[in-house]
């Protein structure tokens, strides 16, 4: 009863954070509870991330085409969004390449760059392997955070599943947003962001401005 009639803590509560860090842990073991926060959905995990990352006027690169309501986010915090051109194989990293190299050139660092790797939304690709890897190459580079959105991963059906972006990295520069809507229920309104400490202790402070 005491527990029922208070609030709860922002980070979420701690079976559950305990629960999703295991899961995530099934492809890369060193996720720990204290790198989860829970969300209303994913997209409050969107306009977390954009309010923690984002200045008026900051560039950010994404998939071309991209997710609605990635777009929606980042236009509301007002970023540059500049899109990469996809191909059967997920972003193209070429063109990714030269874009950082030009914004490199002029002094511009681009604040990260937003994939949804497995099953794009819209166009449904999945990123392959030898892409994952040259994209963590780029972004350790250029010293550019990559937030992975990973609302379908679980909901494959045929073929063999290509190992997560957050899994590949090993310099804590992945932000993973996960979601039970696509797997569960849409109406329960239940997501996570799996972050670095550095940035999830940011994003905390972010999420108690918007609900307790």
């Amino acid at each position: 009863g005491a527990m029922a009639l208070q609030y709860g803590t922002t980070e979420g509560e701690a079976p559950l954070r305990e629960a999703i860090a295991g899961w995530m842990n099934r492809e890369k073991a060193a996720i720990k509870p204290d790198n989860i926060l829970i969300t209303a959905g994913s997209q409050q995990g969107l306009d977390i991330v954009a309010k923690v990352f984002i200045d008026p006027g900051d560039i950010i690169i994404m998939e071309l085409p991209s997710y609605i309501g990635g777009l929606q986010a980042f236009t509301s915090y007002r970023a540059k969004m500049i899109g990469v051109p996809q191909d059967d194989q997920g972003m193209r990293m070429d063109r990714l390449e030269r874009m950082l190299e030009r914004l490199s050139r002029k002094k511009k660092k681009p604040k990260f760059i937003y994939v949804v790797p497995d099953f794009q939304n819209p166009s449904g690709v999945t990123m392959s392997l030898k892409r994952r890897q040259r994209l963590l190459e780029l972004a350790y580079g250029y010293q550019v955070p990559i937030v992975e959105d990973s609302p379908y991963r679980d909901l494959r059906f045929a073929g063999e599943p290509v190992p997560a972006i957050y899994a590949l990295d090993d310099q804590e520069q992945v932000i993973v947003l996960g979601t039970f809507s696509k797997i569960f229920c849409p109406g329960l309104r239940l997501a996570w962001i799996m972050a670095p400490a550095q940035w999830l202790d940011k994003m905390i402070i972010a999420k108690q401005g918007m609900d307790l």
